[in-house]
């Protein structure tokens, strides 16, 4: 796949470890050509999620069409060695609700990328995907305010998670998001906010 110029995916870093999982690239959709991107699509849309998820996320489908239906969200996925795609997720900066925005040390909402419809797809569940995708979150942020032009850097990244769904917090925290506090107004009851402040380049 070939990026547009100044553009770039951004993967995990080498590993000395034996051990360590095969390595994982983002892909932020708006920097791909058109055949390419449509492929990555194609893929995304076929994610599958695991039992009782759907409590959590939508499904694949429907965050993508969500995606493509607003300019201001901005589609990624995840691809394994290979180029298998095992995660989505989207990008939508100035899309968390006030509530959110107000736990995050006074940025302001256009400042704050809020990361969503996320999802893994059921045959990479288990294998840490989630935190080393949320490991790789920052500077993906980083790409994407470039190809939106941007003047300044975005100063943090957030995003909610259902207090029931303990993988998923525990998988956050382990990236580096910290707890912001309660966020009251997800469609599946108590979310906790989870975010962080973003380094200037």
């Amino acid at each position: 796949m070939t990026a547009r110029p100044g553009a770039r995916a951004v993967s995990d870093p080498p590993s000395s470890d034996p051990r360590a999982e095969l390595p994982l690239e983002l892909v932020l959709l708006d920097t791909v050509p058109a055949a390419d991107r449509d492929d990555l699509l194609a893929a995304a849309r076929a994610l599958r999620l695991g039992p009782g998820q759907d409590a959590f996320v939508p499904p694949a489908t429907d965050v993508v069409d969500a995606a493509l239906a607003d300019p201001d969200r901005h589609l990624l996925v995840a691809r394994a060695a290979g180029g298998a795609v095992v995660a989505l997720g989207v990008l939508h900066p100035g899309g968390a609700p006030d509530e959110v925005v107000a736990l995050l040390g006074g940025a302001a909402s256009a400042d704050v990328v809020l990361f969503r419809g996320f999802l893994v797809d059921v045959a990479a569940q288990g294998a840490g995907v989630g935190t080393r995708v949320t490991s790789l979150l920052p500077a993906a942020v980083a790409d994407l305010a470039r190809v939106r032009r941007r003047a300044d850097p975005y100063a943090a990244l957030v995003l909610t998670v259902n207090e029931r769904n303990a993988a998923g917090r525990r998988a956050y925290a382990r990236a580096g998001l910290a707890d912001r506090g309660a966020y009251l107004g997800g469609n599946a009851g108590p979310q906790r906010i989870m975010a962080t402040t973003l380094d200037s380049p």
